[in-house]
């Protein structure tokens, strides 16, 4: 009878445990997809510098120069600069504003992304932006 007890008392606590981990997952954030560079040197207030120094032409063309030079994407948002765990699904959105699903993950100060889609206005944020 115990072992029945506390193996029902495990599955229910593996549940709950499983069912927190999937509702963190599903938050979003807004901003901007650029490269790292560009993002430490003042984001897109500085996109002309970069304009000039790799004669690239706008955000998109630079960030994907740049991360082919070794950065990384990232996105800017109102509250700070995140690294994108995702790099391939960065990638399709360089230069764009767009809405990340996934869950921040303070210890590495990294979103990791479990989709990216181009910006909606109504999409729900959880205080990134």
């Amino acid at each position: 009878m115990r072992k029945t007890i506390l193996s029902i008392s495990l599955a229910s606590t593996l549940m709950f445990v499983a069912v927190s981990f999937a509702a963190a997952q599903n938050q979003s954030y807004s901003g901007v997809i650029t490269a790292s560079q560009i993002a430490s040197t003042g984001g897109s207030s500085s996109l002309g510098l970069w304009m000039k120094k790799l004669n690239c032409h706008g955000e998109r063309d630079c960030a994907q120069r740049l991360v082919g030079a070794g950065g990384k994407y990232v996105l800017v948002t109102a509250k700070g600069v995140y690294p994108l765990s995702d790099q391939t699904k960065a990638a399709l959105f360089a230069g764009s504003r767009v809405t990340v699903a996934g869950t921040y993950d303070r210890s590495k100060k990294t979103i990791e992304v479990a989709d990216v889609h181009a910006y909606n206005a109504s999409a729900t944020s959880a205080g990134l932006q």
